[in-house]
């Protein structure tokens, strides 16, 4: 299940609304003190990628991706520099939650 903060939810909306041909696209990457993020970003589809649908938004999620959607959090923090977040709640994580183990 992806679960998105209210401000997440109209940032990804305004964001798609100048970006009309293209989707959220969640993604694993190797990072973070745990060893890994899901990290969203704006692109085209891929031919691997799963469609999936969270508060009517259709997110593409990548091969890697897939088995760590189950139970995340889409979510907004200035503090760390960034504007959107994925925290992985299902897996250990560092202390912010933006990486998590495998």
């Amino acid at each position: 299940m992806i679960n998105i903060t209210d401000d997440a939810l109209n940032k990804i909306k305004s964001v798609l609304n100048n970006n009309p041909d293209k989707f959220p696209r969640i993604v694993l990457k190797k990072g973070g003190c745990a060893g890994n993020m899901l990290v969203l970003t704006l692109d085209y589809i891929h031919d691997n990628d799963t469609m999936v649908e969270s508060n009517h938004i259709k997110f593409a999620v990548d091969t890697l991706a897939k088995p760590h959607i189950n139970d995340i959090t889409i979510y907004t923090n200035s503090i760390l520099g960034t504007n959107i977040l994925i925290k992985n709640n299902k897996s250990p994580s560092c202390r912010c939650g933006k990486s998590f183990r495998i």
